[in-house]
C-alpha cells in the first residue's frame, strides 16, 4: 500500500515539473518575442497575420508540399512558418505556388520524380527545389547565418530517426531531460 502512494507521489511530482518546465519555456519565449518587438525587431508573422498570404494559398502550399517530399504527414506549424518566410523572402512565391500547383493537376502528375523530369528547363523548376529544401533542411536561405524554421522537424532527420540521433552538443539529442531517465540496474563503485 505504501509503495502505490511513493509512485502515485512520483506521478504527480513529474507531471507538475513537465507543467512547471513548459511553463517557463513558454514564458521564456514570450519575453523574447515581446524583446524582439519592442527592440524594433519584426519576428516572422503568423500565416493568418499576412495581408497577400489567404488560407486556399497555404492549402495549395501544403497540398503541393506533400507531393514534393512524398510525406503526407507533414508538420502543419512548420509549414506555416515555411511558407510564411518564403512569401516574405519574395513576392511572387505564393504566385509560384499556384503554378506548381496548377501545372500538378492539368498534367496529372503523380509524384516529384516525375515533376522534376518535365521542368528540368522551366523557370518553375526553382521554386520546387526551394521548397523541397526548406522542408528537409527547415532553413529557406544558405549559409551560416540562416534563420531555422525547424530543426527536429526537418525532413532529412525524420527518415533515419529510428537509428541516427538528430546531430547535437545534447547527447541524447534534443529535449532528452523530458524523458524519463533510464533505470538504474545497479551502482557504481568508485
Amino acid at each position: 500500500m505504501k509503495d502505490n502512494n511513493n509512485s502515485e507521489e512520483k506521478s504527480e511530482l513529474s507531471t507538475s515539473g513537465r507543467f512547471r518546465r513548459n511553463l517557463l519555456s513558454r514564458s521564456g519565449s514570450l519575453i523574447a518575442g515581446f524583446a524582439l518587438v519592442s527592440g524594433g525587431l519584426t519576428a516572422v508573422p503568423a500565416l493568418a497575420s499576412t495581408e497577400n498570404n489567404d488560407a486556399s494559398d497555404f492549402t495549395a502550399f501544403i497540398r503541393l508540399s506533400r507531393l514534393l517530399t512524398g510525406h503526407n504527414s507533414l508538420d502543419i506549424q512548420l509549414g506555416e512558418r515555411l511558407y510564411s518566410a518564403m512569401c516574405q523572402q519574395n513576392a511572387q512565391f505564393a504566385g509560384w505556388v499556384k503554378q506548381l500547383s496548377d501545372y500538378v493537376q492539368q498534367n496529372n502528375i503523380p509524384d516529384v520524380e516525375t515533376l522534376d523530369e518535365k521542368l528540368k528547363q522551366h523557370p518553375l523548376h526553382e521554386p520546387m527545389m526551394a521548397i523541397v529544401k526548406a522542408w528537409y533542411s527547415g532553413v529557406i536561405e544558405p549559409g551560416y547565418h540562416a534563420t531555422v524554421y525547424g530543426y527536429q522537424q526537418a525532413l532529412m532527420y525524420q527518415i533515419p530517426r529510428d537509428g541516427m540521433v538528430i546531430p547535437t552538443y545534447a547527447h541524447n539529442g534534443p529535449d532528452y531531460w523530458v524523458a524519463n531517465p533510464p533505470p538504474v540496474d545497479r551502482l557504481l563503485t568508485f
